[in-house]
């Protein structure tokens, strides 16, 4: 928050995406934060959104942007497959980054902007905003207390309608799929309760539909876990339609 005697965050927008308006337009006029760039592929889109909401300026690229010396964060809600190299351009040009999930596409990819927010001595977040709900502070207080006794079972199961089939996030090349979109949610609730379950998860199984469109992608998906001290976990995300999930 932009308190008394600090200088608002300038804050630089890459791409002109719909969750934008909810994930930082909102919270950033809250704050007393400034909004002043936003780049789009297309920049009519840009100029459209930024005059829709506020931002000062368009850039003319993604590159750009990230170079701007006038812009101290860099919020990247780009396509999945995005995330990663947009996210080590912002770090590599002294960013701090707030991140749409998943921060990157795969395992590497995912070294790679850990090591990079590492040496960058700025600020890397993803957001995953339930972290912050006053319901997911509740359950990790009822945990460290003991209220309610020990971690036993954990099911964590996140769901909503199906995306058309053209819509990107079907896309194997773009990391798409149900589990990249909803999943890293579940996943990440289950590797916030470490402390609590004796440690992070390990894989034990899992298993998953494709999508009706795009081969690869993944309609639903189901990976069962353990932890270090044998207490079952079940992360799960789903696409739901008409007769599959």
């Amino acid at each position: 928050m932009s308190g008394a005697g600090r200088e608002p965050l300038r804050i630089g927008v890459l791409g002109a995406a719909r969750i934008t308006e909810r994930s930082l337009i909102a919270p950033a006029r809250a704050t007393g934060h400034r909004l002043v760039a936003v780049a789009a592929r297309d920049r009519a889109r840009a100029e459209v959104f930024a005059a829709e909401h506020g931002v000062e300026r368009v850039a003319g690229s993604y590159a750009e942007l990230v170079a701007d010396p006038e812009v101290d964060v860099v919020y990247n809600p780009l396509a999945n497959g995005l995330h990663g190299p947009w996210n080590l351009a912002a770090l590599a040009a002294g960013k701090h980054v707030l991140s749409e999930k998943p921060s990157a596409s795969n395992a590497r990819e995912a070294a790679e902007v850990r090591e990079a927010a590492g040496k960058a001595g700025t600020v890397f977040m993803e957001a995953f905003h339930y972290l912050f709900h006053p319901v997911t502070r509740r359950l990790h207080e009822l945990l460290e207390s003991g209220e309610l006794g020990e971690l036993r079972h954990v099911e964590a199961m996140v769901a909503i309608a199906a995306p058309p089939d053209t819509d990107p996030r079907w896309s194997l090349p773009l990391a798409g799929g149900a589990l990249m979109d909803l999943g890293c949610y579940s996943l990440h609730a289950l590797r916030m309760l470490a402390p609590w379950a004796g440690g992070a998860p390990r894989l034990a199984g899992a298993r998953a539909g494709s999508g009706p469109v795009p081969p690869g992608s993944t309609s639903g998906s189901t990976p069962t876990w353990s932890s270090p001290a044998a207490r079952p976990a079940r992360p799960a995300a789903t696409w739901r339609t008409t007769g599959w999930t």
